[in-house]
């Protein structure tokens, strides 16, 4: 049996061979978001926004996307402008200003998972029964090994720590959002 480390890296590389399966062989006129006024680095931050229902500030926004505080605000001006993000004063704080999503930034990331959606059902259908249970197994699978990474990078306040905006996603829909086009 190969070592640990062996595996995870072809693990990984089958994971990159289904990221590549999963993007329409058609042109690009196909993807879900090709109509919208958005960028990729734009979708990203609706989706790191999705899973925080009080909002963020600009810092935790850069903080989560790992990037400045000053890059953070050219791409929140333009989800502002076409009404996917909007700014709301802090409740606590009047000095911090929140970044919410609108409902036409969850309908962006919905129609994204729709897509993806799609698609993997596409995937899905081409396996027998057999190979279903397989992969329902590695799903199940990588869902515990996700909640055990959850549980290690929770403090003792029982408040986890920055979450990754993918994983939240999946936890508040139930469907994933696309983390690796955002």
């Amino acid at each position: 049996m190969p070592d640990r480390d062996a595996l995870i890296n072809a693990s990984l590389a089958e994971y990159s061979r289904l990221a590549q399966a999963m993007i329409p062989a058609k042109t690009a006129c196909t993807m879900p978001w090709t109509d919208l006024p958005i960028t990729l680095p734009q979708l990203r931050v609706l989706g790191v926004l999705y899973p925080s229902a009080g909002g963020m500030s600009g810092r935790e926004l850069a903080g989560q996307l790992g990037v400045g505080p000053s890059a953070v605000t050219p791409l929140v001006d333009r989800l502002v402008e076409h009404g996917f993000v909007r700014r709301e004063e802090d409740r606590a704080d009047r000095r911090i200003t929140r970044l919410l999503l609108t409902d036409a930034g969850l309908r962006v990331l919905e129609r994204m998972t729709a897509g993806r959606r799609e698609r993997m059902t596409d995937l899905l259908r081409h396996l027998d029964a057999d190979e279903l249970a397989v992969v329902h197994e590695a799903f199940e699978l990588l869902n515990r090994a996700s909640d055990r990474l959850k549980a290690d990078s929770t403090p003792a306040t029982g408040a986890p720590t920055a979450p990754p905006a993918a994983a939240a996603a999946l936890s508040r829909s139930g469907q994933p959002v696309p983390a690796d086009s955002t």
